[in-house]
């Protein structure tokens, strides 16, 4: 009988990443237990069977560990709207599923959600560039779509931000109420969701080029100004 090669030792760098992993993966089961705002990192350390001092080898402070967690949330809600489009070919039924996809991952993942919003967000004026994959720049991107790349072309760079702003109020406000003041609530959201997506999304389609090319024509220039909007990848 062969006996099993003896795996090699972990590198120093190997046991970092995975105690990193096991404090993230800890603090996560916290955050779903208790949420965000009773996150700390001393009870994150005494779940973990770490000294409260050991954690500040990996993470400065709350609010880095807070961060931390709030990122890897993105990226999730960011892969979940990915995967609900991938395969609509209307620009407005795509623009719809994405909205039905965040709103469904509020309700599936509720602490990660309030987690994520409850901070500020890093982006911090207009003049800012939008992060990459983010949930605002897969909205964005979506809602270029509906409104036409060709019809966008020379529009003022905040009549994007307007718009994507707008559906992102929708949907958000629509998944905050049922997570927290319509909790309980029995109704049929499923069915009024889509209702009120598909003609807010159908509205924006129906934007003709002179509204877009003179909205914002008498306002105020702005930081965004100076940049152009990218309205394709």
């Amino acid at each position: 009988m062969t006996r099993k090669a003896a795996k090699p030792p972990m590198t120093r760098e190997a046991r970092r990443a995975s105690k990193q992993k096991h404090i993230l993966a800890t603090a996560h089961k916290l955050l779903r237990q208790h949420g965000h705002e009773r996150l700390s990192l001393r009870d994150v350390a005494r779940s973990a069977g770490m000294s409260p001092a050991g954690m500040y080898e990996f993470f400065e402070d709350r609010e880095h560990l807070v961060a931390t967690l709030g990122s890897a949330t993105s990226a999730r809600l960011s892969r979940s709207l990915r995967r609900a489009t991938r395969d609509a070919a209307d620009p407005v039924e795509r623009l719809v599923r994405l909205g039905l996809a965040y709103i469904r991952f509020a309700k599936r993942h509720p602490a990660d959600f309030m987690l994520l919003y409850g901070r500020l967000s890093k982006r911090r004026s207009l003049a800012d560039e939008v992060p990459a994959e983010s949930e605002f720049d897969l909205i964005s991107l979506a809602v270029v779509e509906v409104i036409g790349v060709e019809r966008m072309e020379g529009a003022d760079p905040r009549l994007l931000e307007t718009q994507t702003y707008g559906f992102w109020s929708v949907i958000h406000g629509m998944a905050m109420l049922q997570l927290t003041h319509l909790a309980g609530f029995q109704a049929d959201f499923a069915t009024a969701q889509r209702l009120v997506l598909e003609s807010t999304a159908a509205s924006l389609g129906r934007m003709d080029r002179e509204q877009i090319l003179t909205m914002y024509a008498e306002a105020p220039q702005s930081p965004s100004k100076a940049r152009a909007r990218r309205y394709t990848r």
